[in-house]
């Protein structure tokens, strides 16, 4: 026969197909208990403040969205195992256990709670419940994105141009050993009215460049190149820096530090191999630097020997 006590506790429960240590930390951290902590779509939780320790408080703010009605979920925590076990008093004195268990993989979540006098037990059943199984399907989601998918192609830079993008990579092929044109395709009459492009105009090319796919785009005038995304050529020899410098710069212009600004505006980075390598030497990596800010095409020996 059921105490007393035991007939005031309430437990809900769900498995999870996610890792524990992921549940853990959904289970525990602001942002993402304010994207679960809901039981009906016309409720949301705008705030949530939890400081995970014996004796830390808790406050979830839980509220209509139509701002109707509200209230604050909080407490004190009365014991902390973690992957394991949370224990807490809310602030009118009723206690709650939220028990964590692993499973090959999964997770199993059991929460007990003590009952409110105000609401059919029934109905705060079944509104812990809902909660639990709104953290389920959000943690399965987060748990799902937090695998990156397999990339089946290699990641390509799409260089946009003007008009000019044609002229632009029979300048690249002409520069770099190795590389190739493999595709081009074209504007058709569909989307006149937002690209503006005559029917027949260049829209793309393919190339590589040493083995690095690149794709040039004929956009039109609305975006410029900046330094912010620049192009890394690593040489072996102080003749490959002098040759790129020379045939990079052609219609460009210099920079600091090996950058330059080919004449279409891409950035490239003309830089010694060896150049990590002697930044991470400390006892060479202050002089390194001492020579290198005020060159513009990097000379190899003057950085080794600083």
């Amino acid at each position: 026969m059921k105490t007393i006590k035991e007939q005031q506790i309430v437990t809900v429960q769900t498995r999870i197909d996610a890792p524990l240590e992921l549940v853990w930390k959904l289970w525990n951290t602001p942002v993402d208990i304010i994207m679960w902590n809901t039981a009906r779509e016309d409720w949301h939780s705008p705030k949530a403040v939890n400081d995970l320790r014996v004796g830390g408080r808790f406050r979830i703010r839980m509220e209509a969205i139509d701002g109707s009605q509200g209230f604050d979920f909080s407490g004190v925590y009365d014991k902390v195992v973690p992957l394991e076990e949370i224990s807490y008093t809310l602030d009118d004195g009723r206690k709650a256990t939220v028990m964590f268990y692993r499973n090959n993989g999964k997770s199993r979540i059991v929460e007990t709670f003590e009952p409110e006098k105000e609401n059919p037990v029934e109905v705060q059943h079944d509104g812990w419940q809902a909660i639990l199984d709104n953290f389920k399907r959000y943690a399965e989601v987060r748990s799902a994105f937090s695998k990156p998918p397999r990339i089946s192609h290699v990641i390509t830079p799409c260089l946009w141009f003007d008009h000019n993008a044609e002229e632009a990579v029979n300048f690249y092929v002409s520069v770099f050993r190795n590389s190739k044109i493999l595709n081009k395709t074209y504007y058709s009459r569909e989307g006149y009215d937002i690209h503006h492009m005559k029917e027949g105009t260049l829209l793309t090319i393919d190339f590589q460049i040493n083995g690095q796919p690149f794709t040039a785009l004929n956009g039109g005038p609305e975006f410029k190149y900046s330094e912010a995304i620049s192009f890394q050529v690593l040489c072996e020899t102080q003749e490959e820096i002098d040759y790129y410098w020379l045939r990079l710069c052609e219609g460009g212009e210099e920079g600091q530090c090996g950058w330059l600004k080919d004449k279409y505006g891409v950035s490239w980075q003309i830089a010694p191999s060896i150049l990590p390598k002697l930044l991470s030497n400390p006892a060479k990596a202050e002089r390194v630097m001492h020579e290198l800010m005020p060159m513009k095409k990097l000379i190899i020996d003057r950085l080794k020997n600083a």
